[in-house]
């Protein structure tokens, strides 16, 4: 098959997803005059009598700047595995002032209200996925140890994230020495970690590959699965491209299949 025929496929691919989403948005916090919500995606073929698998995938930017379409693409992919898909908002530095600490309490309260208005959204308790890029990628990972009530994640889906927020990592170091370790995953590994997949480019300068390789060896230690795949060349952030959309997508495949969610 020829590149440029290849390609119109993939477009024409891409293009078919766009029309299979139904799109609402729906509020999950407030705080003083500050609303957050999600944007949920449910699959065109959407049956109100039935429950779905769900992901929920955290916008990246630092903490800083928000970027709540990111993950829409991605979105609509999971549409066409018959999963329903939720892009939530949180605090972000550049407009409500706060910190990473508060990210992670929006995270926490985001898992909790569509946990406890699954029935409302179709949601099936026991088929929730989280997942996120950058900074979203560290949010998804709090949501198994930060102030949890129930381990509800049962696999989590990593697009380059921040695994380490202590003294001397990257994340302090960009932060003039200002670190945390109660929300930093690598220092709250515990046996409630659902299995993983990361996808990261070996020139990430955010979260090098050696850190991850890390965070890897110490889930797998403690028997859990967690598949780094590691894409050379490339820096933070890559997977925003569409070819690294359609590469990691395959791999999520390949992971939901592998954990028996989707026959692939």
């Amino acid at each position: 098959m020829g590149k440029l025929t290849l390609t119109f496929l993939l477009l024409f691919h891409y293009v078919s997803l766009s029309s299979q989403s139904i799109v609402s948005t729906h509020t999950y916090k407030k705080i003083d005059t500050v609303v957050l919500y999600f944007k949920i995606f449910k699959p065109k073929s959407f049956d109100p009598k039935r429950e779905y698998s769900t992901v929920v995938l955290f916008h990246g930017g630092g903490f800083n700047s928000r970027y709540s379409n990111q993950f829409e693409r991605h979105s609509k992919y999971f549409n066409s595995r018959n999963f329903i898909a939720i892009t939530p908002v949180y605090r972000i530095k550049k407009m409500h002032q706060s910190t990473p600490l508060e990210s992670c309490d929006d995270a926490k309260d985001l898992l909790d209200y569509i946990y406890s208005n699954a029935e409302r959204y179709n949601i099936n308790k026991d088929r929730i996925f989280v997942g996120g890029g950058s900074a979203g990628g560290l949010l998804a990972l709090s949501t198994t140890f930060w102030k949890v009530k129930n381990n509800v994640v049962k696999g989590l889906i990593l697009y380059n994230p921040i695994v380490d927020t202590g003294l001397n990592s990257a994340l302090s170091k960009r932060r003039k020495g200002k670190y945390n370790l109660d929300i930093s995953p690598i220092h709250h590994i515990n046996k409630n970690h659902p299995p993983t997949i990361i996808f990261h480019g070996s020139l990430d300068e955010m979260e090098p590959i050696q850190k991850i390789r890390k965070y890897q060896e110490m889930v797998q230690e403690i028997g859990i699965t967690c598949d780094v795949i590691e894409y050379p060349g490339q820096g933070h952030s890559f997977f925003n491209s569409q070819e690294f959309f359609i590469k990691t997508s395959k791999e999520v495949d390949k992971f939901l299949s592998s954990l028996g969610y989707i026959v692939n």
